[in-house]
């Protein structure tokens, strides 16, 4: 992969928290803490700074997403060209 190359995952690296996880997932998002700790969680989820969070990745994959591999180039010409439409 070329570095003007990553993967839709590493252009949206912010982790994300459990709540939002669990709403995506269709998990309640009072019983997720539970799940985590029990291991039943649907996708890997971390500890970070006291608080569970979950990589872009991990859901994707737990969603059934691809993960494609996105070009810089395509990404600003898709952007210029939505610019266009404003």
């Amino acid at each position: 992969m070329s570095p003007s190359a990553r993967r839709l995952s590493q252009w949206l690296a912010e982790p994300m928290p459990l709540r939002k996880v669990a709403e995506l997932l269709g998990v309640d998002a009072a019983k997720a803490p539970g799940l985590v700790r029990a291991n039943r969680f649907p996708c890997r989820v971390s500890k970070v700074k006291g608080k569970y969070v979950a990589s872009v990745a991990d859901v994707m994959e737990a969603m059934g997403i691809d993960d494609p591999i996105v070009r810089t180039g395509d990404l600003l010409g898709g952007a210029e060209f939505a610019r266009r439409w404003d």
